[in-house]
This record gives C-alpha cells, sequence and structure tokens, in this order.
C-alpha cells in the first residue's frame, strides 16, 4: 500500500517543494504540537503505530512511529523524523520503520526513554 495524503495537504506540500523547503521553519527545532495536518495510516506487521504529519507552513512531511507493549510498563516510545519529497514518495506502512532508520537524525520519547525526549539515528529498538 502507497502512501498518499489529502488534496489540500498535497496542494500545499507541492507549493512548499516549489519554494524550496523553509530551512527557517519552526517545525525544525520543535515539530511537536505545532499546526500539523495528521494522517493515521494503521500499523505495521511489528504492531507499531505509523501515521505522517505535514507542517502547515512549509510542507515538510514528518514520520511518526509509535510502539507500545501493553503488558510492560514504560514500554511506550515514539519516534519522530522529517523526510525530503524523494523519501516520502517511496513510503510504505512496512518500508516505515527502515525508512526512519535511515534519516540522518529523529527525535524520539516516552515512557520507554524515563519521559526524556532527544535527537539520535540509527536502528529502532522494538524490545520491551
Amino acid at each position: 500500500m502507497r502512501i498518499t495524503i489529502l488534496a489540500d495537504e498535497r496542494d500545499k506540500g507541492e507549493r512548499a517543494r516549489d519554494q524550496k523547503l523553509d530551512s527557517s521553519c519552526g517545525c525544525l527545532e520543535s515539530p511537536i504540537g505545532r499546526g500539523m495536518h495528521v494522517k493515521e495510516l494503521g500499523m505495521d506487521s511489528r504492531f507499531a503505530e505509523v501515521s505522517v504529519f505535514q507542517c502547515r507552513d512549509c510542507g515538510r512531511h514528518w514520520l511518526r512511529y509509535f510502539y507500545e507493549v501493553e503488558a510492560f510498563t514504560r514500554s511506550g516510545r515514539w519516534y519522530l523524523g522529517c523526510v525530503t519529497p524523494e523519501q516520502f514518495d517511496g513510503l510504505t506502512v512496512e518500508n516505515f520503520k527502515g525508512v526512519m532508520e535511515a534519516l540522518d537524525w529523529y527525535l524520539y520519547g516516552g515512557s520507554y526513554y524515563d519521559g526524556l525526549t532527544g535527537r539520535t539515528s540509527g536502528e529502532i529498538n522494538l524490545n520491551p
């Protein structure tokens, strides 16, 4: 299944691509809590929730990967990474984790990390 976005979101994203994404947009410093279009995509085969956010100001796409094992306390974790238009175009629910792990950096947080947030890169550990 290929990922698509809503028509009005697509129009805004195409405008942002034409304008060379604004490197000064506040979403690069703090994407959480900003005005974002959100599209929930469901779960991958690892039972992680996958969704795509799109900044209302610059059109930049952010991937959100959320994983939790309900039987284990403090196992909830989320990852949020910004992708290029080319990375977004080839995105599927099943390659979502791999695309995130290949990014230069992504944000992380959740109870698994004792409520701390930070910036990292590389493999995403899904062990409880």
